[in-house]
């Protein structure tokens, strides 16, 4: 499923807007060989407004038609445009457009109209350059729009294309957890990696097959790995949209130093996680079973206070039971039979 952005493409500026349809205009209007000049000349001048008027409301109605409906959109890609660009400037600019193209439609059928009252060749040139003007008003008259799209659409296309109807594992911890050798241990073909526009880090999406269909196994460094007192605006609302991914989420512990962060801290973490996602079933594991010491493993199990996995994600010790019980839930959680 391609996220809705993808197919937006190029966003003229109000210059070039212009040049194109003046420009197409004076190449295409017609030339009529006979006839008295006076009849040539409104012809022609006729033909001018008639394809400057059309290429330009064609163009901004074509620019809106591929905007997708920002309304309609998956709540995920709705509030990470909201992030990126903000929603409300998207439908102003988007409607500013519109209105435009409709103004401009309606110039083209005035000076057509007009332009067939003309008696004079003077008077035909005159109501084309007055057309050409007025149209050229009111695109410039909207170009802080199509300066705003133009800037937009670029971070709106490099969002990721994650399918919200396949059930979707989170993978959270903190950095150097092993998130990333989970996800790419556990995918059945190696992890695509696409950069967040939002984060100068990049998230981690694999796919796996199962007999009961494909899911998504997703990494989110940069995200859900710090307090939720150290992040910005666009990082609060980054995991708030992820809410509406996750159908199970798999949390990292490390119980070896080598992460670089204490156990205190990573539990600290596993908690905002829990609030940042309520209702949304967790799964606990305690990674790097191949390095770490069996006080180190029991000390993490006490202080967790519930049932964990251990495993480690480069050798592979406990993924399938691990993995066996996250597609369980990721399945009952779109409403699939339990047994799995």
């Amino acid at each position: 499923m391609s996220q809705p952005f993808s197919g937006v493409g190029y966003v003229p500026s109000a210059g070039e807007l212009i040049d194109i349809a003046f420009g197409r205009a004076s190449r295409r209007a017609v030339k009529v060989p006979k006839g008295p000049v006076e009849t040539r000349v409104k012809a022609k001048e006729r033909d001018r407004i008639r394809i400057a008027g059309s290429v330009l409301a064609g163009r901004l109605r074509s620019i809106v038609s591929r905007f997708p409906d920002l309304d309609r959109i998956h709540p995920f890609y709705r509030e990470l445009a909201d992030v990126l660009v903000g929603v409300d400037e998207l439908k102003k600019a988007l409607g500013a457009l519109m209105k435009a193209s409709k103004i401009i439609e309606k110039l083209r059928r005035t000076y057509l109209l007009e332009l067939r009252k003309a008696t004079t060749i003077s008077e035909a040139g005159r109501l084309r350059r007055e057309a050409y003007g007025r149209m050229a008003s009111v695109v410039k008259r909207i170009s802080k729009y199509l300066d705003f799209l133009r800037d937009a659409v670029p971070k709106l296309a490099k969002l990721p294309s994650i399918d919200p109807e396949v059930p979707t594992i989170v993978v959270a911890g903190y950095t150097n957890v092993g998130k990333s050798s989970l996800v790419k241990a556990v995918s059945t073909a190696k992890p695509d990696v696409a950069s967040y526009p939002f984060t100068t880090k990049s998230i981690v999406l694999g796919h796996r097959d199962t007999p009961h269909g494909r899911i998504q196994i997703i990494d989110t460094p940069g995200l859900l790995d710090r307090p939720l007192s150290e992040r910005n605006r666009i990082e609060l609302q980054a995991i708030l949209a992820l809410k509406h991914l996750a159908d199970v989420i798999i949390f990292l512990v490390d119980p070896t130093p080598t992460c670089g962060f204490p156990l205190e801290s990573q539990l600290r973490l596993l908690e905002e996680v829990k609030s940042s996602f309520p209702g949304v079933p967790m799964i606990l594991a305690i990674n790097k079973a191949d390095i770490a010491t069996e006080e180190q493993v029991s000390t993490v199990k006490e202080a967790l206070g519930q049932g964990a996995h251990v495993i480690s994600a480069l050798r592979g010790d406990g993924l399938k039971e691990l993995m066996e019980e996250a597609i369980r839930l990721a399945f009952r959680g779109r409403g699939v039979a339990e047994g799995i």
